[in-house]
């Protein structure tokens, strides 16, 4: 083990990411052997194209960041074409927005998705920050609320001051837990009082940040919160044949051959995305355990 080794597992191991980043290229550019030159290349490519950030103590457990071209398989993301159609729009939106940048014009790419749970609404979002080649940071309000309920004002502040210095997807998931109507006789003054607060944490974003949010509950979002998001789209249960080529997609990516007919059997119920990949996910193991592998 090399010095540069050493102080990449130090850097590491004291959670400096930045540190780690620049002995992670060093030990890439050093490395002249043959067999590990296209691996090499594409590392220092992907370390000098993105903004690689560690997240502070004080919203360790609130905010989650991580790189989408590292954790979605895009070849196993069934994309309908409605969605695929909002999906252009926010990344148009996204050069849009740079440009007026440039100019001194604010102007937020933001966008509310709606629909049942286990549609695919979180994963949308990662899909956007993968092509757009930017960290994917994940912000869950049923947790932050549950977890930090009195606080939660000031934790929301912190976490929107740290990430309005970042050029990445945001994604602000559960939105209702704390965008409920306000006004309503079961309102609680505190929730009325983050409501205002996360709007004025939205109005204070900037071009760098695309905001994505979703919600299960599009009846009960306050309606001054609703006028902040550009597009607000529904994300719905795929068709028959969209699940048909989703299984086929899936099934090509792990390369386990299957049959037109069990396809047809396994598209043919109502169900939502995640529990479609629940069954593929069992139709492998059963396999699997058939067959003694």
């Amino acid at each position: 083990m090399n010095e540069y080794e050493r102080n990449l597992i130090r850097c590491v191991c004291k959670n400096d990411v930045e540190r780690a980043k620049q002995f992670a290229k060093l030990i890439l550019s050093a490395n002249k052997a043959k067999s590990n030159e296209a691996f090499c290349a594409d590392m220092l490519r992907q370390l000098e194209t993105k903004e690689l950030f560690e997240l502070p103590l004080n919203i360790q457990g609130l905010l989650v960041v991580e790189d989408p071209q590292e954790t979605l398989n895009v070849n196993r993301y069934y994309l309908s074409d409605e969605d695929g159609e909002i999906a252009r729009k926010i990344l148009q939106l996204s050069d849009v927005s740079q440009k007026l940048a440039d100019l001194g014009v604010n102007y937020v790419n933001s966008t509310l998705l709606y629909g049942e749970s286990g549609t695919g609404k979180t994963t949308f979002g990662k899909y956007i920050a993968y092509r757009l080649g930017l960290p994917f940071a994940y912000l869950n309000f049923s947790y932050v609320i549950s977890s930090y309920l009195g606080d939660t004002a000031k934790n929301l502040a912190k976490v929107f001051d740290f990430i309005k210095q970042k050029k990445c997807v945001l994604m602000l998931d559960e939105i209702d837990a704390i965008g409920m109507k306000r006004g309503s006789k079961s309102e609680v003054g505190e929730l009325s009082r983050i409501v205002i607060g996360l709007m004025q944490c939205l109005d204070n974003l900037t071009s760098d940040t695309v905001l994505i949010a979703a919600t299960n509950r599009m009846d009960i979002m306050d309606p001054a919160l609703l006028r902040r998001f550009t597009i607000k789209h529904e994300i719905t249960r795929l068709y028959q044949w969209e699940q048909e080529e989703l299984i086929r997609m899936f099934f090509s990516d792990v390369r386990v051959p299957i049959e037109p007919s069990v396809i047809q059997d396994m598209a043919s119920t109502e169900e939502t995305q995640a529990e479609l990949m629940n069954r593929m996910i069992l139709y492998l193991v059963q396999k699997f355990s058939r067959e003694g592998v």
